[in-house]
């Protein structure tokens, strides 16, 4: 029944031992995953909570322009990698939000955030039968492979070409107060370029290449940021 590769993607996974384990968490959750046509996907659905009770741990995650710790940190990869296999199978994307601020993993505008309540992806099975989904994360790579029933030219191929439209830069440096003694200073993130982009779909068919629009999306740039140590019993210094 799930004979025909319909779509997939891989990506590297890196960081923490921390990060790595939530990626292996979260696409475990959907790995296996069967969708009957018509079925309507949601990572935040299936995927759930990220709690600690979960097995989630505390890593890197964007949080309003800053790199900080969170529960279940480095799942958006899982969402990332998910997306560019569902755009592989042309399923039909319902919802689809770009990071704050610029990933590594994947070119601009082929990144997915989620975030619970807030951010999802959600996609569509929009062909004429099931499909599965395989997820999993292993040797330092993420892997999505949706498999079904093939029904499109074998001679048509897509390609997904991300666009850079402008750029922008952040001046000056961001510093964020901690419990730390004063005196203390650490740098917790480099600078991050600001830009905005496009991403195009180009399907050629029978000889005719045609372009088509998936997404478009903007990315806002941080200066350095700076934890800095506030913690002090001196009245003076505190004031």
């Amino acid at each position: 029944l799930f004979r025909a590769v319909l779509g997939e993607a891989r990506t590297h996974v890196g960081g923490t031992s921390a990060r790595r384990s939530n990626v292996k968490l979260s696409a475990a959750s959907i790995n296996e995953y069967v969708m009957n046509s018509g079925d309507v996907f949601s990572y935040n659905d299936v995927v759930g909570q990220r709690t600690a009770a979960r097995g989630y741990q505390a890593a890197p995650a964007y949080v309003k322009g800053e790199t900080v710790d969170e529960i279940g940190g480095g799942i958006c990869q899982v969402s990332t990698t998910l997306y560019n296999a569902v755009l592989n199978a042309e399923l039909e994307v319902l919802e689809r939000h770009n990071h704050t601020m610029i990933v590594t993993y994947v070119d601009p505008s082929k990144d997915a955030a989620i975030a619970e309540g807030l951010m999802d992806l959600r996609f569509a099975n929009n062909t004429d039968y099931p499909i599965y989904i395989s997820g999993y994360a292993y040797g330092g790579e993420l892997t999505f492979t949706i498999y079904g029933h093939e029904t499109r030219d074998p001679n048509r191929t897509v390609e997904y070409v991300s666009e850079t439209t402008g750029t922008t830069t952040a001046d000056g440096v961001a510093l964020y107060a901690t419990e730390q003694p004063v005196g203390y200073l650490s740098q917790t993130q480099g600078a991050l370029q600001g830009l905005t982009a496009v991403l195009w779909k180009y399907v050629t068919e029978n000889g005719e290449t045609t372009k088509e629009q998936v997404n478009s999306s903007t990315y806002q740039a941080t200066p350095v940021c700076y934890d800095v140590g506030v913690n002090t019993d001196n009245p003076t210094v505190a004031g």
